[in-house]
């Protein structure tokens, strides 16, 4: 049973939509199954009130905006921009510069990456343009809403890198069950952490509407029988995580807000 909050919402645009505009959500409707629901002249919240719904996603031309609870967020890399454009550098900086996931992830050109726990998106962003035009990240997020918030941000953000990413909506482990053994070279999770971290706002909207379970052993062990190379796993709460699901972290700056750990795959030749 999946810990995720159900959330009924629906597809709309931004106001004064254009007839591509337009069109453009309706189609995101189709694609992930909810309503499209006309914007009109009134309020968003007028708009989920007659409809009966409790979110909307408020599409344009270049946005992919989350009308949850009264406020409105608009999905952005943020973080992942920034990242992207240190890889596109190739900064060789000093270590504390450097991407502390890619390097755990030793992701190389071609590669073909599960990220299990997708939430935002930032991390499978930069793994995609890690993997470069040979490579392809499969990102599973159980949340409908969120998988499809960040699909339909990363269509929008018009980066070579954001078109390698495919988005799914389901739980990870039955996404997992579904692929063969040995069949991606790596799969990454960045559980839910139990306390809440110093972040932005999207990152409180994944807390309260994405899978907040801790990772179990027959997830990783399907993880790792999926994986040619090896897991990863991201720590944000000071090794407690790793700790407890028995990993050592990787080396790394004392002070590194994150820890990763790894585990090989099953029958992997590193």
């Amino acid at each position: 049973m999946m810990a995720v909050p159900s959330v009924r919402f629906c597809m709309t645009t931004v106001a004064n939509p254009g007839s591509l505009e337009r069109a453009s959500a309706q189609a995101a409707a189709v694609r992930h199954g909810v309503p499209f629901a006309e914007r009109g002249p009134g309020s968003l919240a007028a708009l989920l009130e007659e409809n009966g719904l409790e979110a909307a996603l408020v599409l344009g031309r270049e946005s992919a905006a989350l009308f949850f609870e009264g406020k409105l967020h608009t999905w952005r890399a943020g973080m992942g921009e920034l990242r992207l454009k240190r890889l596109r550098s190739g900064e060789r900086g000093p270590r504390k510069t450097r991407d502390s996931f890619l390097e755990a992830a030793s992701l190389r050109r071609g590669d073909l990456v599960l990220d299990a726990t997708l939430g935002l998106g930032m991390d499978a962003l930069v793994a995609a343009e890690a993997v470069g035009e040979e490579g392809l990240v499969l990102g599973v997020e159980a949340s409908p809403l969120l998988a499809a918030w960040v699909a339909e941000g990363l269509l929008r953000h018009g980066s070579s890198a954001a078109g390698r990413v495919r988005v799914a909506c389901e739980d990870a482990l039955s996404f997992l069950a579904r692929l063969p053994e040995g069949s991606v070279d790596v799969v990454v999770f960045d559980p839910m952490f139990a306390e809440p971290q110093k972040e932005g706002p999207l990152f409180g909207l994944v807390r309260r509407l994405g899978d907040a379970r801790p990772l179990y052993p027959e997830l990783l062990r399907r993880a790792c029988a999926v994986a040619r190379r090896f897991v990863v796993v991201k720590d944000g709460s000071g090794g407690a995580e790793l700790a407890r699901l028995g990993l050592a972290p990787l080396s790394g700056p004392r002070s590194a807000r994150r820890r990763y750990g790894r585990l090989p795959a099953k029958g992997a030749a590193l």
